[in-house]
């Protein structure tokens, strides 16, 4: 025997304690007893009676001391078995900006959108597997490591809730505590809420009112010491979702009177409409602080000042915004400025009211940035309408497809997503598939 099996059958015997004795005893030196006692009885010529004796009593004491050490090994079994007790689950919808790790737990990722769709691995499950020796106390919380981008970093709790099923989480984020957390789903959970970020309606009783000649407040005049770059950063499309919730908390902690002045700075695109954006953003957390914000500077207010203006290029640029927002919100802000003092107000009344012109943008992110989707529907049998849609999509999106293999990608089909970085691209892009005949919708393609 060699020293490695020496030292396997040592680790073997640390390991297992008494039923590796207990199998060596029963199996082995009982065995190899027992051969020895009848060979000594049944060998010619028959041993004397006092070895008889001697093989006898070895293979009496092997037997019974084996016996004994299985019992042994059954009660030591009972009290003290080693076990391993599972907690399994699922955190769905994780986006590409989220991370999470854990030391000690096992996770496997499980990308959600099919091969060949424009959104695979967009979105991601993540299937969690903690293992310990003893059972699991209901109520027993697991931390899991959380970041954004590789930044703001905090710890997210799995709480063990003593079912049998495998629970599944999504990452919510409280706007009352400011903070994210996992969220249990149940089935009615887990149907779409398309209403989940769309603006608070302001009440009718108080947008019945209008604004008083008497009570309008100046107009925010523009502040030289606003940070221009931080805005300018807040409105690139390609900055991460990290970026810009670190900018959103610092334009937060600045006093109202600045923050108010922002409203008038001469931006690429103006700061209002930059925040409603953001209130439709995919990730929560940052949707809700800019929801946040937006309602700390009443913006709506401030729209409805710029709608009641005799200024009629105020008014003008308050009205396209009002174009941007859900229909609800923006007929709230034309109650409060008293939509029918001027003949341009009734005009983008009756816009909204069609509902042809909005278009509320769902800025999706990505770890290139925010993707603005648009998801395009139409009837297959209309040859005229898939006929423009194929040469729009060929022309349009980034792609080295012939005018051939456009066609035969879309033959049969009803829908299809298409997305790109630039606001103004997806927002003349879904006018012309409304031109083509076909639907135009902006999504979060989950």
């Amino acid at each position: 025997m060699s020293i490695q099996d020496i030292q396997q059958l040592s680790d073997s015997a640390f390991k297992y304690g008494p039923f590796f004795f207990s199998v060596l005893f029963v199996i082995f030196l009982t065995r190899w007893s027992h051969r020895k006692y009848t060979d000594a009885v049944t060998r010619n010529p028959p041993l004397p009676a006092p070895d008889q004796a001697v093989n006898r009593s070895m293979f009496l004491v092997t037997f019974y001391f084996g016996i004994f050490l299985v019992l042994i090994s059954i009660i030591w079994w009972w009290w003290f078995k080693p076990g391993v007790y599972f907690f399994r689950g699922e955190i769905q919808n994780l986006q590409p900006q989220e991370d999470i790790a854990a030391d000690s737990y096992y996770l496997r990722q499980e990308l959600r959108s099919t091969v060949g769709d424009p959104t695979s691995g967009l979105y991601r499950n993540e299937h969690f597997l903690v293992m310990q020796t003893h059972p699991f106390k209901k109520g027993q919380m697991f931390a899991l490591d959380y970041a954004k981008n590789q930044q703001r970093r905090i710890s997210l709790w799995l709480r063990y809730e003593g079912s049998e099923d495998e629970p599944i989480f999504t990452v919510a984020y409280d706007p009352d505590k400011q903070t994210s957390y996992l969220r249990p789903l149940t089935p009615e959970s887990q149907k779409p809420n398309v209403s989940q970020w769309d603006w608070k309606i302001v009440p009718s009783v108080y947008a019945a009112q209008g604004i008083p000649a008497s009570s309008k407040s100046p107009l925010p005049s523009i502040n030289s010491s606003i940070d221009e770059k931080r805005i300018i950063v807040l409105q690139d499309p390609r900055s991460d979702v990290a970026t810009k919730l670190n900018l959103i908390d610092a334009l937060a902690a600045q006093d109202q009177q600045t923050l108010r002045s922002y409203l008038a700075a001469p931006l690429k695109e103006p700061f209002t409409l930059t925040l409603f954006d953001l209130t439709q953003h995919s990730d929560p957390e940052l949707a809700a602080k800019a929801t946040r914000l937006s309602q700390s500077l009443d913006i709506d207010g401030y729209l409805a000042l710029q709608l009641a203006s005799d200024n009629h290029d105020a008014r003008a640029s308050a009205e396209n915004i009002l174009l941007r927002i859900s229909r609800g919100h923006a007929l709230g802000i034309l109650s409060r400025a008293g939509n029918g003092k001027y003949p341009d107000l009734k005009e983008i009344r009756d816009k909204i009211d069609s509902g042809q012109y909005t278009q509320v943008l769902k800025p999706t992110a990505s770890l290139q940035g925010d993707r603005y989707y648009i998801k395009a529907t139409w009837n297959p049998a209309q040859t005229e309408v898939l006929a423009c849609l194929t040469k729009l999509f060929n022309s349009s999106l980034e792609s080295s497809r012939s005018f051939a293999q456009e066609q035969a990608l879309m033959a049969g089909k009803s829908e299809r997503y298409v997305y790109w970085y630039d606001k103004q691209w997806v927002l003349e892009t879904s006018v012309a598939i409304k031109q083509c005949g076909g639907t135009a919708e902006f999504v979060h393609p989950r």
